[in-house]
């Protein structure tokens, strides 16, 4: 873990480019649902929440956070910093989110549980991909809006739309 001036121009950039590949990580959960991949779009929304509380980590100065379950770095780090109105919404990302964060090396991986073999391909349902799909979309908007309105983040696709580049 490194730290980092709040606010950086890197850090900035760093935080708009997380942002930016947490709604790649969104849209190919939502592609893997389509398809059936069910474990995929578990782990796919996995990264995008990684993404999106990494992106407010580095805004807050905590920037190159090799863990992927940053959950309790976002607890410490932007909940406890945030003002009043926020406070409730990051708490209630933290609850329905928590979950996912067991599911980074789950999703992906074939392992020995109790006497038979866990695949993923085959474990995971429909519904539990749609709920990993929909915690992470709610705690991204959260996440998102709350940088919009406290650093003025955008991410780099909406800049090129103001800028009249497509």
């Amino acid at each position: 873990m490194s730290a980092l001036a709040s606010g950086s121009s890197i850090g900035r950039e760093l935080a708009e480019s997380q942002l930016d590949e947490a709604t790649i990580s969104l849209q190919a959960a939502e592609d893997d649902l389509r398809a059936g991949r069910y474990s995929r779009a578990v782990f796919n929304s996995q990264q995008c929440l990684e993404l999106a509380m990494k992106a407010a980590l580095t805004m807050h100065g905590i920037i190159q956070l090799l863990e992927h379950d940053v959950m309790p770095y976002f607890a410490s780090e932007v909940v406890t910093r945030a003002s009043n109105e926020w406070v409730e919404p990051f708490r209630e990302i933290i609850r329905e989110t928590s979950w996912l964060f067991e599911h980074y090396t789950l999703s992906r991986y074939p392992t020995v549980r109790g006497r038979r073999i866990w695949r993923p391909s085959r474990e995971y349902t429909r519904q539990q991909a749609e709920e990993a799909i929909d915690s992470a979309k709610k705690a991204f908007q959260t996440i998102t809006r709350y940088l919009k309105e406290k650093f003025k983040l955008m991410l780099l696709h909406e800049e090129s739309q103001e800028s009249g580049v497509v």
